[in-house]
Parts: structure tokens; sequence; C-alpha cells
């Protein structure tokens, strides 16, 4: 490894979801060399090599670990692989950057910590959300005392809508990849959907209220998927107090189709003492025959103020802010100067291991019907194994 540059192979690379993004972000990350790609699926490794000038391709995971020439492995991997995959490359001298959720356990996530600390290399959870240009923007109004004391932090997920260019080349089927509603290979038992994206909700959710941690949760959920996810079952809404007991927040979705309501995506109320800030995320914004929004307004002293990172256009979904490649591409930067500079990752793994527990104990939390403490969830419970 330079002292500028750092060789990193992305593991996973021919998957559907993540890998698109990673794959795009790399090679904007100036502190980064595109070094190598692996995938379990041998000749689509070797086309993604040639397609996006990368010199080296592995199927094996072991020989990839073995190359001297790689300091850094970036594992947009199933969650059932993140701990293996993880520790022998912490064992193997690399730097690990691994994509959310951590692990499926949290005893898995602390394992994965004593690897990296055992070696002395860096691990990174890439937590994407934290790094999206408009919840930055939001967290730095929040920072700056537009609004006063954060009283309550409200997400709420509405349908998403992937643009045309993003639908064609899923074959009109979305995200649905086998794994993700599998009870174990997700780590969500009953709940998939949850393990997936819990983890963005309670990282933005903390981001907004100065990663203060989460002490308690409540989640209620659908005892049988509905409509478009008949297959699964959902958590309509999850209530939390964050420690301290001066703010809490409430997260919610509704299974309803796009012209259904007023936004598609993912987007944040923070509500405070003198204002109230609305952000939108992945795939966040007007839904069709609305007039499209900007990606950030404070409503406060009777009057909104726009703001826009000008960031483009999404690239998979139907949004005007820029989520997938820019997101990434910041995460990935982030990681780039927490290992050549050995400066502290804006992300922390110990906030991985936060954002993990918070979505176990909501799993928990439906599974069991009753509030639960984070401090009282087991590091050896898994959803799968609750069902």
């Amino acid at each position: 490894m330079s002292e500028d540059r750092l060789n990193i192979a992305l593991v996973g690379a021919a998957g559907l979801v993540a890998a698109p993004a990673h794959l795009n972000a790399i090679p904007t990350v100036e502190r980064m060399n595109f070094a190598a790609v692996c995938d379990v699926d041998a000749d689509a490794v070797q086309v993604l090599a040639r397609e996006h000038g990368v010199e080296k391709a592995y199927s094996s995971y072991e020989e990839l670990l073995s190359d001297p020439d790689i300091d850094a492995v970036d594992l947009a991997t199933p969650p059932f692989v993140h701990a293996e995959m993880a520790i022998a490359a912490a064992r193997a001298g690399k730097h690990v950057y691994v994509e959310k959720p951590m692990a499926r356990s949290l005893g898995e996530a602390r394992a994965m910590l004593q690897a990296a600390s055992d070696a002395g290399v860096r691990l990174m959870v890439g937590e994407s959300y934290v790094f999206h240009g408009p919840h930055l923007i939001a967290r730095n109004l929040i920072e700056g005392d537009a609004i006063g004391e954060v009283l309550q932090v409200r997400p709420t997920r509405d349908p998403w809508l992937f643009n045309e260019t993003e639908n064609a080349r899923l074959g009109g089927k979305g995200h649905h990849i086998a794994w993700r509603y599998d009870p174990a290979l997700s780590g969500g038992g009953d709940f998939p959907w949850m393990m997936d994206h819990a983890p963005h909700f309670f990282a933005t959710a903390r981001l907004f209220n100065g990663m203060t941690a989460i002490e308690r949760v409540n989640a209620l959920p659908r005892p049988h998927g509905e409509g478009r996810e008949a297959h699964l079952r959902g958590v309509t809404a999850v209530t939390w107090m964050y420690e301290g007991g001066e703010a809490d927040g409430i997260w919610m979705q509704a299974d309803n189709e796009p012209e259904a309501g007023r936004y598609v995506g993912f987007h944040t109320e923070i509500v405070g003492t003198r204002g109230t800030i609305r952000v939108f995320g992945e795939g966040g914004g007007s839904a069709p025959g609305f007039p499209q929004v900007a990606p950030v307004t404070l409503f406060a002293n009777g009057k909104e103020t726009y703001f826009d990172p000008e960031e483009g256009q999404d690239r998979s979904w139907a949004s005007n802010n820029s989520y997938y490649d820019r997101a990434h591409g910041n995460a990935l930067r982030n990681f780039a100067c927490t290992v050549l500079d050995g400066m502290p990752p804006r992300y922390k793994p110990e906030d991985g291991l936060a954002d993990l527990t918070a979505t176990l104990a909501t799993i928990k939390s439906a599974v069991d019907g009753t509030p639960i403490a984070l401090a009282d969830v087991p590091d050896d419970w898994t959803a799968y194994g609750a069902r």
C-alpha cells in the first residue's frame, strides 16, 4: 500500500443490488485503485473486470486474500457471510469495508470487531445513508442550531419507484433476490425486509440527533404480509426512545402504490424546538403527477428555505436526488482516508454494531409483542432462530 492510494478489491461484484453502486463508486474515489473484483460466478466476474478496466478477477475468495497487492476488501455480499469473510480478511492483514447489516447477530459483529483489533486493520460498515448529500445538509443545519433542540425524528418509507432504466435492468422484478427474503441468509427471520433496511433508518435517526444512542424500541408488526409483499411479514411502525429520554422517534411505512400518495422513497422529518426539517433520502421525491420538491426544506420563522446539493438524478430511482453512486462514493472516500491517514471514520464500526442492535431489538419486539431495551438483546440471539 502506498501512502496515497489504497488497492481495493470488490467482493460480490456480480450482485444485483449493492454491487453496481460499488462498481460505479470506486473509480470516483481519488485515493483508491480498483485492483480486483471477486465473485463466485467465474464467468460474470471476468466480464465485469473487462467492462470496468480492472486488472484482476477472482472466483476464489481465499486466492484473493493471498494476493499481497490487495490492501482492502469491499464486501458487497449477503449478511450470512459478512462475519466469516470479514474475519478472514482481517486475519490476512486486509482492511475491511462491509455492507450493512454488519452481521446477523451481535456475537458475529463483536467477533468482527475483535478480529480487526487483533490484526491492527481498519473495519468500517458501509452505511451509505449517513453519507447521502441531503442527509449531510440536514445534519449540518441541525448542528448549526437551525431548529433548536431535537424533539422527534420521523423517518417514513413510502413506495419505491424505479426509473425506467433500472426497471429494465432488473426485468421488472425489483430487488426481489432470493437471499434477501430467506430467514437465515438475510438474518431477518420472518422480518427479512427489516433486517435489510432498519439499519439504514436507525443510522439516519441517530445522525439527526448527534449520534445519540437508542435505548428502547417498540415494533408494530403485521401478522402476515399483504399486497405487493404478500410473501413477507412486515412491521408497520417502530417507536423508540433515545438515551437520556429527551427525544424520541417513530418510523412508519405503508404498502400503498406510488400513485396513491404525495411522496415516494424515503424521507425524514426532524422536529425541533424552533423549526422542522424535511429531507429526502434513498429514492425520495414527489410521487408521479406532483411537482418535484427540494431534497431538503427548513421550516422555521414562518418561512420555508430550500437546499439542494445538485447531485443530479439517481441511477436507480425515479428521484431528483442522487443516492446510489454519490452516497456510496462518499462512504468509500471516507474509508480510504481512514486507512491512509489514520483518521477515525465518520461512521465507526461501533456505530454499525449499535444500529444492528436496534434492528435486532425491533425484530425481537415484533416477535415477542413487547417493547425491548437494546441492552436486553443477547449476543447469540438471532431473528431466524426465534421463528
